[in-house]
């Protein structure tokens, strides 16, 4: 059978050439397009390592010489930083709200980043590479629900100690596999005396939902530390996120602020706003989303077009053959023959482009064109989009040949032989 269907193919190969290429464009094209959109969807739905659920970030303030409320610097008798833990401690005790954490750069949904380098105390080498950086305290984890490796509470595990937390893909970069990172020691300079305790791993932390993980590391400072960067950063710049219980509605956030008053000053430093982590999600992920949606609706276009185009093509091969088709019925074919000789004829033309795409796959590869940062190019990859494309492909083709066959199947013997 397959051999009489090539004996076919080749009798006919000018018009069967032209229609051979078109399907080796096409699926090819396809093919780009299907990996495209699985690297995109499967980052998209991978866990992010935190949640923003009813979380909130608090913009503090100071006030200026010269603004009313301002509190001379001879009439204080606290530090600034110490203004600002007080701050913090007014909102934590209010009865809505679950926690309140510190933190500079700790912000998730900004554009704000620190990078620092970091070594193994134990190591005679050295990873020469920098790291996303954050300093916390301890809250913090349990306001972003940001959990141990394994998943325990990072908060309890930390406890009141000061070191460092670090990501999973971290402990990776510096221990391999099967290394473990806790209760080792790191430093930020191999010669320094200075070792910071790794308190725990964390589970991979994601900047969004469109971005691979990425080794990470939390510092825990001592109080006299977290004052010295409050200063030294300036209360505007340190990120204050509230956690608040379960069923606060953001509507009531306004009547809350109102209700707490004066207790949102302290000295110089009060409460500027409040924005929900969500709105700052809409507004950091919103390029990100709009070419998401371009890409999605230029790649159901293609589709489309595609689709139409192969059924077409194959519907005009078909209905110019009825007469052979006739012919065929006329000398004893029945439906489920002609529709296994035609489909078959349409799908050994879609496999013989299988070796071509597979030498462009390889090519594609070796330029590294596909995004493999942040999906690798493995079996399964590979298997969803060749195998998706050519499945695609076959359903179209067969589409396109169902219907001329199912009209041919009605043709008298007599108009078959006017045709032939």
């Amino acid at each position: 059978m397959i051999k009489h269907v090539l004996k076919i193919i080749w009798n006919q190969r000018r018009s069967n050439g032209w229609i051979f290429a078109e399907l080796l464009v096409v699926v090819g094209i396809l093919w780009v397009m299907m990996d495209s959109l699985l690297v995109d969807k499967y980052t998209y739905y991978q866990p992010l390592g935190f949640n923003i659920d009813n979380v909130y970030k608090v913009q503090l303030g100071v006030i200026m010489p010269g603004t009313s409320g301002y509190v001379e610097d001879s009439l204080l008798t606290t530090r600034q930083g110490e203004d600002v833990l007080r701050l913090v401690d007014n909102i934590r005790q209010e009865d809505k709200v679950e926690e309140v954490s510190l933190s500079h750069v700790g912000c998730v949904y900004t554009e704000n980043r620190s990078w620092s380098t970091l070594f193994r105390a134990d190591a005679d080498t050295f990873i020469k590479a920098g790291f996303r950086q954050s300093t916390v305290t301890p809250e913090y984890f349990t306001v972003l629900r940001i959990k141990e490796k394994e998943g325990k509470d990072l908060s309890t595990l930390i406890g009141q100690r000061t070191g460092i937390v670090i990501s999973a893909d971290m402990e990776r970069a510096f221990y391999g596999e099967k290394g473990s990172a806790r209760g080792q020691f790191v430093k930020y300079h191999p010669e320094s005396s200075d070792e910071l305790l790794v308190l725990a791993v964390s589970g991979s932390v994601r900047e969004s939902e469109y971005k691979e993980s990425i080794p990470f590391f939390y510092q825990i400072p001592t109080r006299e530390q977290l004052l010295g960067e409050i200063e030294e950063n300036q209360p505007q710049a340190v990120d204050c996120l509230v956690r608040m219980k379960p069923g606060f509605r953001a509507e009531d956030m306004e009547a809350l602020l109102q209700g707490m008053g004066d207790r949102l000053t302290v000295n110089n430093v009060y409460v500027s706003s409040v924005v929900p982590l969500s709105e700052m999600r809409s507004q950091i992920l919103k390029s990100r989303e709009d070419n998401m949606k371009k890409k999605t609706a230029l790649v159901g276009f293609m589709l489309i077009n595609v689709f139409f185009g192969i059924i077409g093509t194959f519907w005009l091969r078909t209905q110019a053959r009825q007469g052979e088709m006739g012919l065929r019925v006329a000398l004893g074919s029945n439906r489920r023959q002609l529709s296994r000789l035609m489909n078959l004829e349409g799908l050994i033309l879609l496999a013989l482009t299988v070796p071509f795409l597979l030498v462009f796959i390889i090519n594609m590869l070796y330029f590294d064109m596909p995004d493999t940062y942040r999906l690798p190019y493995t079996w399964w990859r590979f298997a969803a989009t060749f195998g998706g494309a050519y499945l695609l492909m076959a359903g179209m083709i067969t589409l396109g040949i169902w219907f001329p066959i199912r009209k041919a199947m009605k043709m008298k013997p007599a108009e078959a032989l006017h045709y032939e």
